[in-house]
């Protein structure tokens, strides 16, 4: 009976222990408040997002018709080589095939120059507005006190997984010392 009461007694004791290490180690954590943010829905929300969507989808389609415009153009040669190039002569078989190669990496060009022009108008026109819902979020992180705010949005290429986190939880400079490197200063 008495080593049962020592063993309770030990417990108990280890039990106290365990508590109070708990707890001085909760008390020096910062408390975690985790939000999530709907990027699409904020986005949707905007007046100004139709317009944006409009004025790109202008371009789109300028850019599309150019495009289809070249890619006609290319066609009609590759079918004139087609019908007309046996009997051709060499030399103007040639020069139709050197302007057939020109179209066809002129038409590359077209797609990245055209692929380029998009984004640098979206990149453009949504600067302003990302600058501004950035503001909003950084005002509603320091009113509520949020640590970590996600996006739940549909994700997409350009859009973060993570809006915003607290440096205080950011453990970067621990690993680079773990690791032997001292962190850079700024």
């Amino acid at each position: 009976m008495k080593q049962f009461d020592m063993k309770y007694k030990f417990l108990v004791i280890l039990a106290a222990v365990t508590f109070a290490a708990g707890s001085a180690f909760a008390q020096e954590q910062k408390p975690q408040k985790i939000g999530s943010l709907n990027m699409d829905y904020v986005l949707a929300a905007m007046p100004e997002i139709k317009s944006i969507q409009s004025t790109l989808s202008a371009l789109q389609t300028q850019l599309q018709k150019q495009g289809e415009a070249k890619q006609q153009q290319y066609q009609q040669k590759v079918v004139k080589y087609q019908t007309e190039g046996p009997s051709m002569t060499l030399g103007d078989r040639q020069q139709l095939e050197r302007e057939i190669a020109d179209l066809e990496e002129e038409l590359q060009s077209f797609a990245t120059m055209a692929q380029t022009k998009l984004e640098t108008k979206q990149a453009e026109l949504m600067g302003p507005i990302n600058k501004r819902v950035g503001e909003a979020l950084d005002a509603v992180v320091a009113e509520e006190g949020y640590t970590h705010i996600f996006n739940i949005g549909v994700p997409q290429a350009g859009l973060e997984i993570l809006f915003y986190t607290d440096p205080a939880y950011d453990i970067s400079n621990k690993v680079l010392k773990k690791m032997g490197i001292e962190p850079p200063s700024n």
